[in-house]
């Protein structure tokens, strides 16, 4: 059954939208600067950082909401960029400097909405998690494994492992690190050891069986090899070998040369 189309307005324009989008995702479709922090397309909208505000027009006059969540409907009216968007992005962006400003991230959002300084007070010079929640939905929702949580409330809520001790699930693959938008989690790998830093965790490198390179955390190829078919193989070769090897295969691919008619004649 084909997707039903919507006829919505944004900033005057009145344009197509598909069954299933969100006002984000017609917004970025068209390349409209509607800014955010807590989204991913991995991951289900969760509206925690309120930076994608946008104002709509319906049956109960206009209202602001976040567009990564609002879902499109026929006749809908959009703006993104009006008075009150903007007054109502600077409030977000001054709460969030205030909160975490030693993020260049938040830092260089904020100039861009006029917002240098804030009116409040910030508790922690160096904080950088915004509380967005999308390492924590990354590591549940998409990788199955929870490792990490939010704990505490009101100004002391935090996120991290359990009792802010080593975790014991964590397969140290990463996706908090790939998915967080202010670089809050911190990870590096020295010598034989991948150090998640934020989460005090350290896990064990797997080497590869070409160079002897450390590559992926051992487990991180069990999680994987978990999933995988019982006859499909899993290789220990890090990424720099596997390109060299194909390669190498692709290297002795027969050419073939073409013929006067531009046909494809018989190989070299």
């Amino acid at each position: 059954m084909p997707d039903e189309t919507f006829h919505i307005t944004i900033d005057g324009e009145t344009v197509e939208a598909r069954t299933g989008e969100t006002v984000l995702d017609v917004c970025r479709r068209l390349g409209k600067d509607v800014p955010t922090l807590c989204h991913h397309a991995a991951i289900e909208p969760y509206a925690a950082c309120r930076v994608c505000m946008v104002e709509i027009a319906g049956g109960r006059g206009r209202s602001l909401v976040p567009s990564c969540q609002y879902p499109v409907s026929e006749g809908l009216e959009v703006r993104t960029g009006s008075d009150e968007v903007q007054a109502a992005r600077k409030t977000v962006l001054e709460l969030l400097l205030a909160r975490c400003p030693g993020s260049d991230v938040i830092r260089e959002l904020a100039a861009k909405y006029g917002v240098t300084d804030t009116p409040y007070v910030s508790d922690d010079p160096d904080q950088t998690c915004i509380l967005c929640g999308l390492c924590v939905r990354a590591c549940e929702e998409v990788l199955g494994i929870a490792a990490i949580g939010f704990s505490d409330r009101g100004v002391e809520r935090k996120v991290g492992t359990p009792f802010d001790e080593g975790s014991e699930v964590c397969i140290g693959c990463g996706a908090c690190v790939t998915v967080c938008p202010t670089g809050h989690i911190r990870t590096v790998d020295e010598g034989i050891l991948r150090k998640m830093e934020t989460w005090n965790t350290e896990l064990e490198l797997a080497e590869c069986e070409t160079c002897g390179r450390r590559m992926l955390a051992v487990k991180q190829l069990d999680h994987v090899r978990g999933k995988l078919a019982e006859q499909l193989p899993l290789e220990r070769i890090c990424p720099a070998c596997r390109r060299s090897r194909t390669a190498e295969r692709m290297s002795k691919i027969p050419t073939v040369a073409p013929t006067r008619s531009g046909r494809e004649g018989l190989p070299r």
